[in-house]
């Protein structure tokens, strides 16, 4: 094995090991996401701070440096390219790249929030402790309100600043999206163009489409994530050994619950 091949192998295994090195060293990671995820929210108020652009320019040279891991661990760009977050993580990288260009794009950082917690690397280091599908399904739902909320008030900001009095900056644009979310409308902040009534539009659609899927994920029972080979299944009660698709017999959770009994359940008759 030549040494170019060793040190791919050791970052990959860094990057999407399980071992317990590669927990920790995804853990650090972790830290440094909701680091900069913190900075990306509250950067509209530190923005006037003497300390920001040095800020902005270290979080560009880390993800910089995480794009280029990731890229020499696949050992291909179309692999690369493959993976949501190394688009998101290019867009986010554009932002500070070009911030003369992109200047009223720059919520889109807050996309790093979903790939985040969209990504196995998360929950490989939280399901340590939170080995629980209900709670993943649960965060995961938040989450995307949550972004959606920031990407929307950004384009409401990016888009329709000055078309409304009262609409002048990026707080003034949450209040708007939520208020569009939430169906609350209470008529203060509206934008009477085409463009911006077929936006609210889409906001209140959107609005009762998540909080519906919030509400699915809240009163939905717990699973197992196990992939079952016939049918490609992966979610089954935490009892059953056997698919309720098919009938093919499952192997090991890969998470949830049951996965803190592997193995020590005897498999029962087909149909459980």
């Amino acid at each position: 094995m030549s040494d170019d091949h060793r040190i791919r192998s050791r970052v990959r295994a860094l990057y999407f090991g399980h071992t317990d090195l590669a927990v920790r060293f995804q853990g650090v990671l972790l830290v440094l996401d909701l680091a900069i995820i913190g900075f990306f929210i509250a950067s509209q108020v530190l923005m006037t701070q003497p300390w920001f652009w040095m800020a902005d320019a270290a979080i560009a040279v880390f993800l910089t440096l995480d794009l280029t891991a990731r890229l020499f661990a696949f050992g291909s760009v179309r692999r690369w390219l493959k993976y949501p977050v190394t688009w998101v993580d290019l867009v986010v990288l554009a932002t500070f790249l070009f911030p003369t260009v992109l200047t009223n794009w720059g919520f889109l950082r807050i996309l790093r929030l979903w790939t985040l917690v969209q990504s196995e690397r998360f929950w490989n280091v939280i399901a340590r402790k939170w080995d629980d599908t209900y709670v993943e399904d649960l965060s995961k739902s938040i989450v995307t309100l949550v972004v959606f909320v920031f990407l929307a008030a950004g384009m409401a900001q990016a888009l329709f600043v000055g078309d409304h009095p009262k609409l002048n900056n990026f707080v003034d644009a949450i209040y708007f999206v939520v208020t569009s979310l939430t169906t609350t409308g209470y008529g203060d902040i509206t934008i009477d163009t085409v463009g911006g009534r077929l936006f609210s539009i889409a906001l209140m659609i959107a609005g009762i489409s998540l909080f519906f899927s919030i509400a699915q994920k809240a009163f939905a029972p717990p699973q197992k994530v196990v992939t079952c080979e016939p049918c490609g299944l992966t979610r089954h009660d935490p009892d059953a050994h056997y698919c309720k698709n098919c009938g093919g017999e499952l192997g090991q959770p890969l998470r949830g619950k049951a996965g803190a009994a592997r193995g020590k359940a005897k498999p029962r008759p087909a149909g459980g």
